[in-house]
């Protein structure tokens, strides 16, 4: 009996340890997680979205892919471009901090005869708020003509854009 009691003792100081120790990894640790899907606003007040939808997905909360779709976006750069249709912008994410990240992603744009005209990289810096709820995101855009190689090459043109904010999506 002294042996079995003994045992559940242990057992429980071991449980409140690991309990305590989850605990202050949660509260000093990682931070946010940005997997899901998240909306972007005009800004953080009234909510309204901006035209552009991401989803981030992953096996840890370190990193993982991400895939953007931003349908009010103007492919051809004020008319700069005779693009016609564009792919999904589609990338990779990564975690650099708590409640920051980084990321990627790159599409391609067609003329009407399907011919590439060019592929883009957009690539930035996201800070998640404390209570995970919206997003503050930089952002880069890189333009790379046909026959440009956005692996090696530089870039035909590239600019920032003004910062701008998404929003969680969740259940009411």
């Amino acid at each position: 009996m002294k042996n079995a009691l003994r045992y559940v003792f242990v057992a429980g100081l071991m449980a409140v340890g690991l309990a305590l120790t989850g605990t202050a990894l949660a509260a000093d640790g990682k931070g946010c997680s940005i997997q899901g899907t998240w909306y972007g606003v005009n800004n953080l007040d009234e909510l309204l979205p901006s035209g552009w939808v991401v989803t981030a997905t992953g096996q840890s909360a370190n990193e993982g892919i991400n895939v953007l779709e931003f349908p009010t976006f103007d492919i051809t750069f004020n008319g700069a471009f005779e693009a016609v249709d564009a792919s999904v912008d589609r990338g990779v994410w990564k975690r650099t901090g708590g409640n920051t990240f980084r990321y990627s992603f790159s599409s391609i744009a067609v003329d009407a005869d399907r011919n590439i005209v060019y592929s883009a990289r957009v690539s930035g810096d996201i800070l998640v708020s404390d209570d995970c709820m919206s997003e503050e995101i930089t952002t880069w855009v890189e333009v790379f003509l046909a026959g440009q190689s956005m692996f090696k090459d530089e870039p035909y043109m590239a600019f920032p854009f003004p910062k701008h904010y998404g929003y969680r999506y969740t259940f009411d």
